[in-house]
């Protein structure tokens, strides 16, 4: 690859856009790179806010500082999948922003997002555009149950679903049908969830991160680890299809791609995210290079790095109620890397931090984690158990 006029060098400023806590790892990450970083950002307490360089604390309709923070920066980056469209066509008046905005506009408007997955002919689970309570009778007629009812914008309601399991649940659906239009998804039993991390630079080069798999508790990712326990054919599509998805967006930087594995044996895929996931941080130590520093070589106009293996690593979020008693693991475990994140969190405000734990086998480490107590809600058992 060829510097040319989009190239970064040390010295120039990132802005960044969504304060986060893999927004305070991107941004320690770009410092030890020799760049400066800015953030706009609507939490002053935010540990990404006290990280960067400089601050801009406003709200992303404040057009006038969105103006001046895009004014002095090289370059603006975003990590959050809620962030409007609009706002980042705006931001692109007045500087770079790489990643564009129109992987934003694909996956927040899950029609538009389901015709992307059936124009590359991926699949995804059957579903029915629902703007009624008739819809919803008339659909669990088609699909049969269960099946989730989701708002077509992600960020409407909070990101709101309702889980409809027998014809009772749908009274449940009234207030929210008076809030917009939504599609009812048919819910598809499965075990296993897997990501795959792909970052994609500015001429259409794509470097894909081992596959992990993951663990989800209330819609949140918990644990993950790499190497996955995955078919080698399976393997090569979810590789195929998030191939297939970095060629056709327009797109630079990094993203994850996630998919569930059906009981028998078909593969879904859930969403793309065009942000920097927990599940990621496993490749501190499961790769060469983590995606924190590839995506920002993406987005600088660098070459990216190869991606190779390293040690098996498993991730394991500290939620608010895990806290208190992970303090013992602290003090007995030489071989988990822990890391908290900003004090101010309380314990209804999200994950306190995260354990990274290198590994000769994942399967013994998931072991040793349930043998804690520590995350008594987590099944660890059907990821280990050799009869699954």
């Amino acid at each position: 690859m060829l510097a040319d006029e989009r190239t970064l060098y040390p010295g120039a400023t990132i802005g960044v856009i969504g304060d986060n806590q893999s927004s305070a790892t991107l941004i320690t990450t770009a410092k030890r790179m020799g760049f400066n970083v800015g953030i706009y950002g609507t939490d002053e307490n935010s540990e990404a806010m006290q990280l960067a360089d400089y601050k801009y604390l406003g709200s992303l309709s404040d057009r006038e500082l969105l103006k001046m923070f895009a004014e002095r920066c090289d370059v603006v980056t975003y990590n959050s999948d809620k962030i409007s469209p609009e706002t980042i066509k705006f931001i692109s008046r007045f500087t770079m922003v790489p990643q564009r905005d129109t992987l934003l506009d694909i996956i927040q408007d899950r029609l538009i997002e389901r015709s992307f997955f059936e124009s590359l002919n991926i699949n995804m689970a059957p579903y029915i555009t629902i703007v009624n309570l008739e819809d919803v009778y008339q659909g669990m007629n088609s699909i049969g149950y269960p099946a989730i009812l989701k708002p077509i914008s992600r960020n409407l309601l909070n990101g709101k679903q309702l889980f409809i399991n027998t014809a009772t649940d749908i009274v449940n659906s009234t207030e929210m049908l008076d809030k917009g239009t939504y599609v009812l998804e048919s819910y598809i039993e499965h075990q296993v969830d897997y990501a795959i991390v792909v970052t994609r630079d500015m001429v259409g080069n794509r470097q894909l991160f081992p596959t992990l798999e993951l663990i989800y508790q209330d819609n949140q990712v918990v644990t993950a680890y790499t190497p996955a326990d995955i078919d080698e054919m399976v393997d090569q599509e979810l590789k195929r299809i998030a191939n297939e998805i970095a060629t056709n967006i327009d797109y630079v930087g990094t993203f994850e791609v996630t998919f569930f594995l059906s009981d028998n044996g078909s593969i879904y895929v859930n969403k793309v995210a065009p942000d920097l996931g927990s599940a990621g941080f496993v490749f501190e130590y499961a790769a060469n290079v983590t995606e924190f520093e590839q995506h920002i070589r993406a987005i600088a106009n660098l070459p990216l790095s190869e991606v190779m293996s390293n040690l098996p690593t498993v991730y394991q979020a500290i939620r608010g109620q895990d806290f208190d008693r992970v303090k013992t693991q602290w003090v007995l475990k030489n071989n988990w890397h822990f890391t908290f994140y900003n004090s101010t969190f309380n314990e209804t405000a999200g994950n306190r931090g995260h354990i990274l734990i290198p590994t000769a086998a994942v399967t013994d480490t998931l072991k040793q984690i349930e043998a804690t107590s520590v995350w008594p809600d987590i099944d660890f058992e059907s990821k280990y158990n050799l009869e699954k």
